[in-house]
């Protein structure tokens, strides 16, 4: 009975220790399956988060490459819309174009559009009414070829009495020849950027065309004349305008200024010449 005994206490010794055996077994396989379980959702929130980066590196780099772009002759523009008459000097100014001979820049408010044109205009108009005749010039343009002779009438100047004549032409010069060479396109357009520019007294349009000897032509000079020196609202310009079927006046001079014609009607007569007069000019001019 005692052996019997003893085997059961053995046997049911053996059972409680292989029992323990299992649940430790049993809890060693459920942490390294939580292990590899929470291993395995580690490495899925960290490619979660390099995804997330990589994705938000493509979005950054698509906006910056929207952004970019080669730089364009559009950026270099400068604002039209700024005061040119009291800021305007060298700085901002604007150079001849390719055609010219010269390298005199181009003050913003002498550039030809419609908004200067027509503020010189109206100021021209507003000096000869305050001053008459007396503050005014005519003005011719010329072809450089020294073998034309012939001057055309493009407009005239005005200006207040302590500015030189010289001032306000080279300070109105880029109005003054582009608008010669628009109304003269085949004599002087091909010379644009070279043209002479010749002056005569206000109103002397009647003494230029009867070559009257006394009536010499001056011829001026381009040079550099900023907005800071001469502000545009001392000097005026007025084209020239052609009526329909108008051929426009023109003279001829000598390298001098002088009537390279006879005079016609000396005497000093100021009354318009006839057409016969005119007529016998024309048949001069093309001998």
């Amino acid at each position: 009975m005692i052996r019997i005994e003893g085997s059961k206490t053995t046997t049911a010794a053996f059972s409680f220790a292989l029992l323990a055996a299992l649940v430790v077994a049993m809890a060693t396989i459920c942490s390294d399956a939580f292990s590899v379980q929470r291993f395995g959702a580690t490495r899925t929130t960290i490619a979660n988060q390099q995804q997330h980066q990589h994705q938000n590196q493509q979005q950054q780099q698509q906006y910056h490459t929207l952004l970019a772009r080669p730089i364009s002759k559009w950026d270099l523009l400068e604002d039209d819309d700024t005061d040119d008459d009291d800021s305007a000097d060298d700085s901002g100014s604007i150079e001849n174009s390719s055609s010219s001979s010269t390298s005199i820049p181009i003050a913003p408010d002498m550039t030809y559009v419609e908004r200067n044109v027509k503020r010189a205009h109206e100021t021209f108009l507003g000096l000869r009414t305050i001053g008459n005749k007396e503050v005014c010039h005519d003005v011719y343009a010329k072809s450089p070829k020294p073998s034309v002779d012939e001057v055309w009438y493009v407009g005239k100047v005005a200006k207040v009495s302590d500015v030189a004549l010289e001032d306000c032409i080279a300070r109105q010069w880029n109005l003054i020849e582009t608008h010669a060479t628009n109304l003269r396109p085949i004599e002087l357009y091909p010379h644009r950027g070279n043209l002479e520019l010749w002056t005569a007294p206000g109103d002397t349009e009647l003494e230029v065309a009867y070559n009257r000897p006394e009536l010499v032509l001056q011829k001026m000079t381009p040079f550099a004349v900023t907005a800071k020196e001469l502000n545009s609202n001392r000097i005026g310009f007025q084209g020239e305008v052609y009526q329909e079927g108008e051929e426009g006046f023109r003279s001829w001079r000598n390298p001098d200024g002088s009537p390279a014609r006879p005079e016609i009607n000396a005497g000093g007569e100021t009354r318009p010449p006839t057409e016969a007069e005119m007529q016998q000019l024309l048949t001069d001019t093309e001998r």
